[in-house]
């Protein structure tokens, strides 16, 4: 064999490999840094090879950027709907905080109905409300009043309701 062809197929392969692993974005042509004629058969299979892998290379590197943009809007809109739902869940923090200040004004206000009631007629409803809103309204209550119906409910009620006082349960 002579001496340029052992010289041209390591430079040759060496280029192929470079093509096929180089980090940079691929030609779409192959030029050897030899002849731009191919001498031999293995030659322009080589060629051929490459040729064919720089149109893969360019194929996959238009995919990688097609799948990019995609992500990027796809990211775009994430960020929107998040935000969008950052807006809302501040909405229902506040509604919800608005509704919890109705209630309360509407317990302190049944607990000053109940006060005004006879402790007797008082202490026949309270046990048929729910134990929460019974706590509720003892609690809101002038504590001498609160202790009258507490006074003229039967025993396992009182027991029941004075055991569910915030104050207590944290003891």
């Amino acid at each position: 064999m002579s001496r340029l062809k052992l010289f041209v197929i390591p430079v040759t392969a060496a280029l192929f490999c470079h093509a096929l692993f180089s980090p940079l974005r691929a030609e779409t042509r192959f030029s050897p840094a030899t002849s731009s004629t191919a001498t031999s058969v293995a030659e322009r299979r080589i060629e051929a090879a490459i040729q064919t892998e720089l149109k893969k290379l360019k194929l996959r590197d238009q995919t990688l950027e097609k799948k990019e943009m995609e992500l990027k809007t796809l990211q775009a809109e994430v960020d929107k709907k998040l935000s969008e739902l950052k807006k809302v869940r501040a909405e229902v923090t506040r509604l919800l905080e608005r509704k919890t200040e109705q209630e309360a004004v509407k317990v302190k206000t049944l607990s000053k109905i109940y006060e005004k009631m006879e402790p007797a007629n008082a202490a026949s409803v309270i046990p048929n409300l729910d134990l929460e809103l019974a706590v509720e309204i003892l609690q809101n209550m002038k504590v001498k009043a609160a202790g009258r119906i507490l006074d003229n409910l039967d025993a396992k009620t009182a027991a029941r309701l004075s055991s569910s006082f915030p104050a207590l349960a944290r003891d």
